[in-house]
């Protein structure tokens, strides 16, 4: 089944680019499972988070699926020469100091689309960590989107969109669940997950 791209989400790169999206998830094995949602205002929840190969598995998806994906990461790898080239790729830097910053660039993508997805990781870092991040619920609930799971199986080389997380309010009982979730599925360093 080929996978499906909601119109609101196309980002109508060049041919060229697209196919080597689509090249390099070939050669490399991986393969996508799910759809992404017709919703028009969508936080992609992804994990597990352990390595920075999964940037470069992130990259080739985005330019396979010809999708505009905005994406969290931490502003250290938004440097000089590519800091372009990542925000054209949909790149949201967010500075731990100052994560308030990160709002200001949330709004802009509000008003500027009609429909959006957003990903984070809500690791926050590829190192193992005990406690995730809540800022995705945050940005869920100011932006009145849905929250999608996105897991990802280096084990089976596998991307899955798959359910839809409803918030219960308790933010502990929320990030557990969701750690419960990404527990599912196998990083690229299995220690750190």
């Amino acid at each position: 089944m080929k996978f499906f791209t909601p119109e609101h989400l196309r980002a109508r790169r060049p041919r060229l680019v697209i196919w080597l999206g689509k090249f390099l998830m070939k050669i490399s094995g991986w393969k996508t499972t799910g759809k992404l949602p017709e919703d028009q205002r969508v936080v992609l929840v992804a994990g597990p988070h352990t390595s920075n190969w999964d940037f470069v598995l992130a990259m080739s998806l985005i330019l396979s699926l010809d999708v505009r994906i905005h994406w969290v990461g931490k502003n250290s790898i938004f440097k000089k020469g590519f800091r372009r080239l990542l925000k054209k790729m949909g790149g949201i830097p967010v500075n731990r100091i100052n994560p308030e910053a990160l709002k200001g660039e949330i709004y802009n993508i509000t008003k500027k689309y009609k429909g959006f997805a957003i990903a984070i990781s809500p690791e926050g870092t590829r190192k193992k960590v005990e406690r995730l991040k809540s800022g995705f619920l945050r940005i869920a609930n100011e932006t009145n989107s849905k929250i999608m799971m996105v897991g990802v199986d280096f084990s089976n080389k596998t991307i899955e969109f798959g359910d839809f997380f409803s918030p219960s309010g308790n933010k502990d009982k929320d990030l557990r669940f969701i750690k419960d979730y990404f527990d599912n599925f196998t990083g690229k360093r299995p220690e750190l997950s």
